[in-house]
């Protein structure tokens, strides 16, 4: 069973984040290429549902990709992530925060389907042995899960620039910014907009 993470005889892998993908504060310009390409061939084959509902268009990307998306919404807990994608053999599973806004969950469950589609999956600089040396109670199930659930910064980055491009476009007529709008909102929105191009 295992105890409190640094106890004595107790598994931890403080390992377990890859060095960042920004050098000097710049992120990789070609990530923002790819992340944008691959949004507009999504949306291109799996448009989003006018009005907008993420059920709707899971369930068109389900139909898209020929296998079933379950979404399981989970209680948060501060300092714990918002949401998490699993792949099973014949499903794959996003959870995403019970207690938010509606747009918030979207956007969570954006993020999390964007990992699923570029098949982020993660890493651990341990190997299999050194890992079930130091976690020898873990099944062989929950050891898989311990060696492929930690993402790179890239990963990260990309995940959620995706999940961003993807929200704007399928909520874009939703709430539309009026032409001469003005104030402190209406700034932000715009420099967001500008942002993603």
């Amino acid at each position: 069973m295992l105890g409190v993470a640094g106890a004595p005889g107790t598994p931890w892998c403080d390992r377990l984040v890859l060095p960042p993908i920004v050098s000097g504060g710049v992120i990789d310009p070609s990530l923002r290429t790819r992340a944008r390409r691959r949004v507009r061939g999504l949306l291109r084959e799996v448009p989003p549902p006018r009005p907008w509902s993420m059920n709707d268009w899971i369930d068109r990307l389900e139909r898209h990709r020929g296998r079933d998306i379950d979404l399981l919404a989970v209680r948060y807990a501060p300092g714990r992530p918002s949401g998490a994608w699993q792949r099973h053999d014949s499903y794959d599973l996003v959870a995403y925060a019970a207690g938010t806004s509606t747009l918030h969950q979207d956007h969570i469950i954006a993020h999390e389907i964007a990992h699923l589609l570029c098949e982020h999956r993660g890493e651990c600089v341990l190997s299999e042995a050194e890992a079930a040396r130091l976690a020898p109670d873990l099944s062989a199930h929950l050891l898989s899960h311990l060696l492929t659930r930690v993402t790179t910064d890239s990963d990260e980055y990309e995940a959620e620039l995706m999940a961003v491009l993807l929200m704007s476009a399928a909520t874009a007529d939703e709430a539309p910014l009026r032409p001469g709008a003005s104030g402190p909102a209406a700034d932000r929105a715009r420099r967001f907009a500008s942002v993603l191009g």
